[in-house]
């Protein structure tokens, strides 16, 4: 009876001396496996909700610059939809005229900053700012019709984006669990073990405790040589198991990690998508077109061709809203759209800049043939009309033509000069195209 109690305490004594060290290895290596793991997901969720409010805040930017509520909510609208974890989405310009908003957000927002903001409480919210465009415009809603200039990169507002971290806290809890799970396997297999370990084999021992340092540093591909360790074969068989199985589980997790990043940069390359095209019309957004444009300048001076750009603008657009309704405007801007479209070729690229103002670019066009073009899409939008209440509404517009000189060197110079036309345009008339050289008469409708 006394030879088996002590027996009984020497193979436990063992146990316990043979299973602590591994056992804290092994704690060590998942809790730091977890909590890295928990980290990189955490600060994943974190790029993807400051990458959304960026994009939000560079869509709205015109829209909540003029006041177009519609617009501002149409586009969160969509984001929303889009990403399934984003748990409101709010627009509030800077003097807290409105708020635009989606989904749900806290009834205090924070203090406009020129930084993106980021706050994890419940949720995750960021907060990103919204500046004023750099290039002038006039303002054709004002009853004077003057001038109105947006400062050159002031703060105009901001976008804050709720997003929700139940998912993120799911797969937190998963870690841990998956963390337990292994833990337990592991005691599992030092209990099988310890009988093995009475034989006290120094060398097989030393051996064994080398290889599990190392699986403990993060060197999960290292293993025990079966063929030397004598006694503790099973011991070492069921260290290389675990091994394996720590090694298969980190690859699935990697996997999992490869994936999300995978359909974070989907989420992103669909949110740059809506950022580039306009919602209501189709046509390229402000952002996409000042891209192009600045691209075919380059083309323009490297190989001297030609280039064209046509600034367009409804005619009496704020009368056409007052009296039939925003809905109404919208299917007027969508018809007007696909007026001036069927009017362009596959290289040409029509932009909506904002409200009821578009813009033409014409690559290898020259400004006297720009200005035909131009007349053709006067008439095409003359021609237009929508039925409305049983009866026909029709529209003009008008335009202004700027041909590239090679004088200025960025679009906005070139888009100056066009504008000015269009605005040569809308005080001598309406309804016809102006060129910007006056060595090309400008157009004049024969119904003026």
């Amino acid at each position: 009876m006394i030879g088996s109690a002590l027996r009984s305490s020497i193979r436990l004594r063992l146990w316990v001396a043979a299973s602590l060290p591994a056992l804290m290895v092994i704690l060590a290596l998942l809790v730091g496996f977890a909590d890295r793991q928990s980290k990189e997901l955490t600060r994943m969720l974190t790029e993807r909700a400051r990458a959304t409010a960026q994009q939000v805040a560079s869509s709205a930017e015109f829209a909540l610059f003029a006041g177009d509520t519609q617009s501002l909510q149409r586009l969160i609208n969509n984001i929303q939809n889009a990403d399934a974890d984003i748990k409101g989405i709010a627009v509030v310009p800077l003097d807290g005229r409105f708020r635009v908003q989606t989904g749900t957000m806290p009834a205090e927002m924070p203090s406009a900053g020129v930084d993106v903001l980021t706050r994890m409480d419940q949720d995750l919210m960021v907060v990103a700012p919204v500046f004023a465009s750099v290039l002038d415009h006039v303002d054709w809603f004002a009853d004077n019709d003057s001038y109105v200039a947006a400062s050159a990169g002031s703060l105009t507002g901001q976008v804050v984006v709720v997003f929700d971290l139940q998912t993120l806290r799911q797969r937190q809890t998963d870690l841990v669990q998956w963390a337990l799970a292994l833990t337990v396997l592991s005691l599992f297999f030092a209990a099988v073990v310890s009988i093995s370990i009475a034989a006290s084999v120094t060398g097989p021992v030393a051996a064994i405790s080398r290889v599990v340092g190392r699986i403990g540093s993060g060197t999960l591909h290292a293993r025990i040589d079966e063929t030397k360790a004598g006694p503790l074969l099973q011991l070492a068989r069921g260290i290389n198991q675990m091994a394996d199985r720590i090694a298969a589980s980190q690859e699935n997790l990697q996997l999992q990690v490869a994936q999300a990043t995978d359909e974070l940069r989907k989420q992103k390359e669909a949110a740059e998508m809506v950022a580039r095209v306009d919602a209501l019309t189709g046509v390229a957004s402000r952002r996409a077109f000042t891209e192009r444009a600045e691209l075919e300048i380059q083309r323009a001076l490297r190989y001297r061709q030609p280039l064209c750009v046509v600034m367009v603008d409804l005619d009496r657009f704020k009368r056409v809203n007052d009296t039939y309704g925003h809905a109404v405007g919208d299917s007027v801007l969508v018809a007007f759209a696909q007026a001036i479209m069927n009017e362009v070729r596959e290289v040409d690229m029509v932009g909506r800049l904002g409200g009821e103002e578009f813009a033409i670019l014409l690559p290898g066009i020259s400004g006297e043939e720009g200005f035909g073009v131009a007349e053709r899409m006067r008439l095409a939008v003359e021609r237009r009309e929508l039925m409305v209440g049983g009866q026909p509404l029709r529209f003009t517009a008008s335009f202004g033509v700027a041909e590239f000189d090679g004088i200025e060197l960025n679009m906005a110079g070139l888009l100056a000069r066009a504008d000015s036309a269009l605005y040569n345009a809308k005080h001598t008339g309406r309804n016809k195209v102006v060129f910007a050289d006056e060595a090309i008469p400008a157009f004049q409708d024969s119904r003026m």
